[in-house]
């Protein structure tokens, strides 16, 4: 990643660590992440010796999670802040002499051996705010154990559309049809950084590019309930709604109405 470009993913990062989870602890948020979980246990692995690590792990609550469940889990991010964020949480669990901190940009993994890991999980869209994302597959790829596989969500492009049609430019959303690049949306000029965007099909193109086998993509999420908040308020009706999710997410033609897609991929053999 250039170097003005990381500053400014550093720069925001680090500006938002202390307060981070504040703001995304509310009745949708809890929902979305017990969906997130669910769609990631599957995935663990049977081998509780095996290593995983969590990329862009901002303040830990993935890698808290999963150290809890007995896993040993690297902590990976580019921004400082976050990582003293997520190992004060860590430092606070039972599992805290599972946990290791390494500053990095996805984009460079250099300082972790080839082949390591059984898992990878890089939620919360870190591969797109990576200059390169192809360049960061290709580093995941690099650290994973053969048929290592990877959890990740990217910004669904499809889901971009109506802020291009509310600025009121076709050039304008033409050109962001055409490459998917957008800008994270912060009034600091200098925090302002790319984002990449991808459709299903580009997220499997990427994946096969980069030498994984596509298992599941799954889109997160269908129910836009981040504005209809007041239907979750009781567990009742949060179960009901995330039974209703979880048969929508998979169905390929809803995907257009997610912000995100959730991407399970296994390393090819090298």
């Amino acid at each position: 990643m250039a170097k003005s470009k990381r500053t400014s993913v550093q720069k925001y990062h680090d500006r938002v660590a202390a307060r981070y989870d504040d703001s995304y602890d509310d009745t949708f948020w809890q929902w979305h992440d017990a969906l997130t979980w669910d769609y990631l246990k599957p995935h663990l692995p049977r081998d509780m010796s095996a290593e995983v690590i969590d990329l862009g792990c901002g303040t830990g609550k993935w890698a808290a999670k999963i150290i809890k469940s007995g896993y040993r889990v690297t902590c990976v991010d580019i921004s400082p802040k976050m990582l003293d964020q997520a190992q004060r949480k860590i430092d606070g669990t039972d599992g805290s002499s599972r946990a290791s901190f390494i500053r990095a940009d996805l984009c460079d993994l250099s300082a972790i051996d080839s082949g390591k890991f059984e898992l990878a999980i890089a939620l919360g869209d870190p591969i797109c705010c990576c200059d390169t994302p192809r360049k960061a597959m290709r580093e995941i790829h690099r650290i994973l154990s053969d048929a290592g596989l990877l959890v990740a969500s990217f910004d669904n492009k499809l889901a971009a559309i109506d802020y291009y049609l509310e600025r009121g430019d076709p050039q304008d959303l033409s050109r962001f049809l055409r490459d998917g690049k957008t800008h994270w949306l912060t009034r600091d000029v200098d925090e302002q950084f790319p984002i990449s965007t991808f459709s299903p099909n580009e997220v499997a193109q990427l994946a096969d590019r980069c030498g994984f086998e596509v298992l599941e993509l799954i889109a997160k999420t269908v129910l836009p309930m981040r504005h209809y908040r007041q239907l979750l308020e009781t567990p009742e009706s949060r179960r009901a709604w995330a039974k209703m999710e979880k048969k929508l997410s998979r169905d390929t033609n809803a995907v257009g109405r997610a912000s995100h897609i959730q991407m399970t991929a296994r390393a090819r053999s090298r």
